[in-house]
């Protein structure tokens, strides 16, 4: 669904984001949530943060340097958003302080593995020569280098704040010698030491307090701190204030404007999936994917999870080899980690390739993809991933932020798709606070009510402002963790607890913060990464993506069915969305099998169906295999079969039996020369009827009449009998059991059949079920409290009174048996207009 031009209103929208302010620093909310002012920090520029913009060009490389005092010490914070050449603009510092005149050692810190190399290639490229340039990749492979003697050094953040990763106890030996000899040659030298992080959003969790100590070691010799994101979080505070202890508590904070340049934008495209699971084979997916092939574009697919993308990229699944087959090769970007673990423990193989197509799950962040006729596609976690505790989200489990910095990966003019679950319903009251009018107000809420998730809306999403996300966390600290333990802490800290005893000191709000209150907006705020796709609804809606805008959403209509109704609804349904263009086209002059299939591919395709069942509370997904599926494709045979014939005129949900489709089967098959079928699965099919049918005539032929009195009837034995299937019959029913898989109704169920023969691989227990069938499916028998008992077969025997013998209709109403691609011309109807037809 393209996107009309009311949508518009958002083009200036102001766009929101996590802002770093000095209040931030300057004061702090007491245990009853009074805002009191602390003298901790000097926030530099008079107590103001500065504010720059983008050139024309849409770069702050030659604004930012303006405002950068290379030998001043202090901590400078740069909030800048993607796309407007921050990397750059760091990498340009760095060669400046390569270029000074003073003895400077500098480090680049990546929250990544995976990013190292990039960095070392980016500030080669800058100037620097790769003599000067040491990555710590090189620690315990290249001991001939020596790193004392290079001035810029590249790590990440485990690295230098000492963080063994989840697997370990302590950073390894090789690491720690290499940070205390440089800062035991930085103290001897008397080198001031540089410390750039960037992207600190994704590196915020090394700075616990048992590694900030390892920061400590640089105290004499520190210059300054460099802290760089597009996307802040409450983490990142607390981690600005360890820092800036280290230069002499002084902040200084740059903030850029968030400006949209139009021209550079790629577009955006939703695709919103009812699927419980997302799979290779998920709908959207699939179609989203072989779309994108057949227009010839090059493609990278990010995935949330590990699982998912190794399915895409299996050469023995459809897409998979699809995948292979137009690409040649296809670059495996995961981790060998599972789906929830953090991707930045991801080791230095698998990672993205600006020259192949990439699939996987470890470039949502620093990687910069600069393809032409690109496509980048984005598959966010299905709703199987929302569990009651714990989301698991896989790279997406950092809530909003990740999804901003995935999107920002896109840094050449393309299209962006991302698929994504339906959001949850929206509370539209709380769009007060968001800075709509009315108007805009209005438009949101007719978007949102297109896609939003069908399920009762017991719980809404609400719009929440960015800078709300402390008093949230503190909000839950304060009354929740440590409002249950009040008493119980300040009785504790009346005693006089001997200091050889376990510490019993209740963690600080930061502490909380750091280690904890990233996980807790993610988790359980809704808007703040709870459902993630109402926020990516939202932020597409209102135009708040900087490389992207909208143009795209494409979801499929709710269409509900209730048991006892659904014909009637099929009607409303066709009229509605096929009306007579559908039913000119194909309807009126294909075959009963093609038609149906037709019809039934395309509402399970373009429509989300729900049924109810009768005295049901919910509506469920209508799964094949599943009762309700049986049921609702029960009436889909009988509505098409009413199409077909020109029978709408009433409708109601009606019975239709096994029996019912086999005599209809039966009526179309008997007579044709399977010998002169040339298709081999219509022709057994047509097999496996004439055979069933043969069976039918025999049990007919083996009734017998009794005559006692007033009591006459004719009868079979109530149970398969030794002797009523011969030698002879024994090999047809082989051969019958293995032609049924042919007729897909009774293949997925929607009939039963199957599941009876399959219940025993006993031949004796096969020819019991296919007796009870028969005499179910063709014959009319009486059902009495007890059966009669008569002699029978040189036996007493329980017998079945009969009352008729199910006739094969002279015409089939239903002939699901027809070979598909067979269109009957011979037979086509012309109604003047569909209106005949209701």
């Amino acid at each position: 669904m393209l996107l009309d031009a009311k949508l518009s209103q958002f083009d200036s929208f102001p766009i929101e984001f996590k802002e770093i302010n000095p209040e931030d620093f300057m004061f702090t909310l007491d245990a009853s949530g009074t805002r009191v002012p602390r003298t901790d920090f000097e926030i530099e520029n008079g107590g103001d943060k500065i504010l720059i913009s983008p050139d024309p060009n849409g770069y702050i490389n030659d604004t930012l340097q303006t405002h950068l005092k290379l030998a001043h010490k202090n901590t400078v914070v740069i909030n800048a958003p993607v796309g407007q050449g921050k990397s750059y603009a760091i990498i340009q510092t760095v060669k400046r302080y390569f270029d000074s005149n003073e003895k400077y050692l500098v480090f680049v810190v990546s929250p990544f593995v995976s990013l190292v190399k990039q960095y070392c290639n980016d500030i080669e490229e800058s100037g620097v020569p790769a003599d000067q340039i040491y990555s710590y990749d090189n620690l315990g492979r290249s001991t001939g280098i020596d790193y004392t003697k290079r001035e810029i050094q590249v790590v990440t953040a485990n690295t230098l704040l000492g963080n063994p990763g989840e697997d370990g106890f302590k950073n390894s030996d090789i690491k720690r010698e290499y940070i205390n000899t440089l800062v035991t040659h930085c103290e001897r030298e008397g080198i001031k030491v540089v410390f750039i992080y960037d992207e600190i959003h994704d590196s915020y969790h090394n700075f616990q307090q048992e590694y900030i100590f390892n920061l400590w070691k640089w105290r004499s010799v520190i210059q300054k701190n460099f802290i760089l994101s597009a996307t802040y979080n409450e983490a990142s505070k607390v981690v600005i204030e360890y820092l800036a202890e280290l230069t002499d508590y002084k902040i200084q904070i740059i903030e850029s404007e968030r400006v949209r340049f139009v021209d550079k934008q790629s577009t955006l495209h939703l695709y919103y999936s009812s699927a419980y699971n997302f799979t290779s084979k998920t709908i959207e997916i699939d179609s989203l994917i072989k779309s994108l092939i057949t227009r010839k574009k090059n493609v990278d697919i990010l995935c949330y999870s590990k699982n998912l993308a190794k399915s895409l990229i299996n050469p023995k699944d459809e897409i998979g080899k699809l995948l292979l087959d137009t690409y040649g090769e296809i670059k495996d970007c995961t981790s060998e980690l599972n789906t929830n673990q953090r991707e930045e423990n991801a080791g230095p193989t698998n990672q993205y390739d600006n020259e192949k197509c990439n699939v996987g799950t470890n470039f949502k962040t620093g990687v910069s993809i600069k393809k032409d006729n690109h496509a980048f596609v984005i598959i966010l976690p299905s709703r199987s991933t929302r569990l009651p505790f714990r989301n698991k989200y896989g790279i997406f489990s950092g809530g909003v932020n990740s999804v901003i910095q995935a999107l920002a990966r896109q840094r050449t003019k393309g299209e962006i798709h991302i698929v994504l679950p339906k959001p949850d319903h929206f509370h539209y009251d709380s769009l007060v606070y968001s800075g709509m009018t009315p108007e805009q107000k209005e438009v949101f809420e007719q978007y949102y009510n297109l896609v939003q998730h069908y399920k009762a809306p017991d719980s809404r999403v609400k719009y929440i402002k960015l800078n709300r996300q402390d008093f949230l966390l503190r909000d839950f600290y304060e009354n929740k963790l440590k409002g249950n333990v009040k008493d119980e802490i300040t009785a504790i800290d009346s005693l006089s607890r001997s200091t050889t005893l376990p510490r019993l000191l209740f963690p600080s709000f930061q502490e909380f913060k750091l280690e904890t209150g990233e996980d807790f907006l993610a988790n359980e705020v809704p808007f703040f990464g709870g459902d993630i796709s109402s926020y990516v609804t939202y932020s597409a809606l209102t135009n708040q993506f900087i490389n992207c805008k909208l143009q795209e959403i494409s979801f499929r209509p709710v269409i509900k069915f209730e048991e006892g109704r659904v014909q009637e609804v099929l009607k409303t349904v066709l009229n509605q969305f096929y009306g007579e263009d559908y039913f000119y086209s194909l309807a009126s002059f294909s075959n009963f099998s093609l038609f149906y299939n037709d019809f039934k591919t395309s509402l399970f395709k373009d429509y989300q169906l729900l049924y109810k069942k009768a005295g049901g509370d919910s509506f469920e997904n209508i799964i094949e295999g599943t009762p309700q599926a049986k049921k609702f494709e029960l009436q889909l045979l009988l509505f098409t079969s009413k199409l077909k014939e020109g029978k709408l005129k009433s409708l109601y949900d009606e019975d239709y039996s096994r029996g019912d489709y086999f005599s209809d089967a039966i009526a179309h098959t008997k007579n044709i020369d399977i010998d002169s079928i040339d298709d081999v699965s219509y022709k057994k099919r047509v097999e496996f009827y004439q055979i069933l049918n043969y069976f039918r005539e025999k049990m007919i032929a083996s009734l017998n009449e009794y005559r006692r009195g007033d009591d006459s009837y004719h009868f079979i034995p109530s149970s398969y009998y030794d002797g009523f299937f011969t030698t002879e019959d024994i090999t047809k029913i082989r051969r019958l059991l293995n032609l049924y898989r042919n007729d897909k109704l009774l293949e997925i169920g929607v009939f039963e059949f199957r599941r009876r023969f399959e219940e025993s691989n006993v031949l004796k227990s096969k020819l019991k079920t296919l007796y009870s069938l028969l005499r179910e499916d063709f014959l009319d028998t009486e059902e009495r409290t007890v059966d009669p008992k008569i002699n029978c077969l040189g036996k007493r025997r329980n017998v079945k009174p009969v009352r008729s013998i199910k006739l094969i209709p002279f015409k089939a109403r239903l002939n699901f048996v027809e070979t598909q691609d067979y269109i009957n011309l011979d037979t086509l109807k012309v109604y003047s207009n569909l209106e005949d037809l209701f």
